[in-house]
């Protein structure tokens, strides 16, 4: 049961992972892809990415918690309540940007406002947000190998 419970949070952990780098990825690719006159457009590509991703990581941020949760309950240890807890936190960073950040930045830029101070302010608070997000989930990344031992 560790070994199953294990591989399957470091796979949960490797989508979850993969999957903030790659928005990084992409989005960048898209800026890039597009002339500065088309930067609307560009920004309009990139909100669907970030939709999209949003919904993926938080199917990942329930799995990922869950699985953790029954692992902490078959058999505690104090890494696995760390790594249980930093899912907890990079879950509460995807909450905020889901619930607060993207609707306000969806919505400024309905409005024609990607120019005004409220959509710098909010986009670089998503960014700060999904930086944590990744810093937070090499942190649990690191713990994964202790893991295997089978008194942590």
């Amino acid at each position: 049961m560790r070994t199953i419970l294990h591989s399957l949070i470091t796979l949960i952990w490797g989508l979850w992972f993969g999957g903030v780098m790659t928005l990084f990825l992409a989005v960048t690719a898209i800026f890039r892809a597009f002339p500065h006159e088309q930067r609307q457009t560009a920004g309009q590509a990139a909100q669907y990415v970030f939709r999209f991703f949003n919904a993926y990581q938080l199917a990942l941020a329930a799995a990922a918690l869950l699985a953790t949760f029954v692992w902490c309950l078959w058999r505690r240890g104090p890494m696995k309540l760390g790594l249980f807890l930093l899912f907890g936190l990079v879950t509460f960073d995807a909450c905020i940007i889901i619930r607060y950040i993207a609707p306000k930045i969806e919505l400024l830029t309905r409005q024609g406002l990607t120019a005004s101070p409220d959509f710098v302010r909010m986009h670089q608070i998503s960014m700060i947000l999904y930086l944590s997000e990744a810093v937070l989930l090499l942190v649990a990344g690191l713990f994964l190998p202790w893991l295997r031992e089978p008194n942590v």
